[in-house]
């Protein structure tokens, strides 16, 4: 029998039973762990500090105290918490040199340099706008309306460039600025001249204003009499080639709808004490943020 084999069978048992044990693998921490906002799950590009002492992107923090301000506990720790928030000037300053040096990579990196664009684009408009341009004017206001492009969302910022847009004689903000006139977004309503603005602009070729004076006309908003001659008329105009189109396809396929409705009227609708069509499809109308239909593209 070969005992130089058995023996060193053995002694290979007892080298694995003598093994120490392996140390526990700990996740490696990223330098991001510490940054990221709890609530996004995003790097904050406003970041605030809570009276929670965590820091979280300015409008998901608001957000969560408005919505629970009569019983404001931390989104980490669901402790009471006051509502005051502070600046976090140095927790931003870190992100920016972490995403530049490389040491926050990946997803998070990617989201936090689309910001950083959207932020030059950005200044690059306010720029325009502030040098004058029509155009540049029209769709700042479209941003600051619909709190896109890295705007938050501020009618009376909206309003402000309508109006410039509009004194720089470009259509399309007189369009806007006559909206915001009627409904008194940004501004004291002003019915009557909201009125002279949307038609003037679409008398220049708005389809966008064209509409808006349709549904005025055809449900009475804004003191107006109802009124299916003028309404048929506007939002024919609506779904004309315009030279300045502005207006959704969901706003031009429900102006052709409410011209077949109003042309042909039909029999009132079945259980509904009478409602003629028309006011069936009224009810149907886009809500204002589908209204300005490829505005974004930057088609002039």
């Amino acid at each position: 029998m070969d005992r130089t084999g058995t023996n060193n069978e053995e002694k290979e048992e007892k080298e694995q039973k003598e093994e120490p044990p392996q140390q526990p693998q700990h996740p490696k921490k990223s330098p991001a762990d510490g940054l990221i906002c709890p609530i996004s799950l995003e790097l904050p590009w406003e970041p605030v500090m809570a009276e929670d002492g965590r820091v979280y992107e300015s409008v998901w923090i608001e957000s969560h105290i408005t919505n629970n301000q009569w019983d404001l506990r931390s989104p980490v720790t669901n402790q009471p918490m006051g509502n005051r928030l502070f600046p976090a000037i140095q927790h931003r300053n870190a992100i920016e040199n972490l995403v530049k040096s490389g040491a926050i990579f990946g997803a998070l990196a990617a989201n936090w340099n689309e910001k950083v664009q959207k932020k030059k684009e950005m200044d690059d408009l306010l720029k325009k706008a502030e040098g004058g341009d029509g155009h540049a004017m029209y769709i700042a206001g479209l941003h600051y309306d619909q709190g896109a492009n890295g705007f938050k969302p501020n009618l009376q910022w909206a309003f402000h460039w309508f109006k410039r847009s509009h004194d720089s004689r470009y259509t399309k903000g007189t369009a806007l600025l006559g909206w915001y006139f009627l409904n008194g977004f940004g501004v004291t309503p002003h019915p009557s001249l909201g009125f002279i603005h949307l038609t003037n602009a679409a008398n220049q070729g708005s389809n966008n204003a064209a509409y808006q004076l349709g549904m005025s006309f055809a449900t009475g908003s804004f003191g107006l009499t109802v009124d299916y001659a003028e309404a048929v008329y506007w939002f024919e105009r609506s779904i004309w080639e315009c030279p300045h189109d502005h207006l959704s396809d969901a706003c031009k396929n429900h102006a052709q709808q409410m011209l077949n409705s109003i042309k042909n009227p039909g029999p009132p609708a079945a259980g509904a004490n009478g409602t003629f069509p028309v006011q069936n499809m009224i009810a149907f109308a886009p809500g204002p943020q589908n209204y300005y239909g490829n505005s974004y593209l930057g088609a002039r």
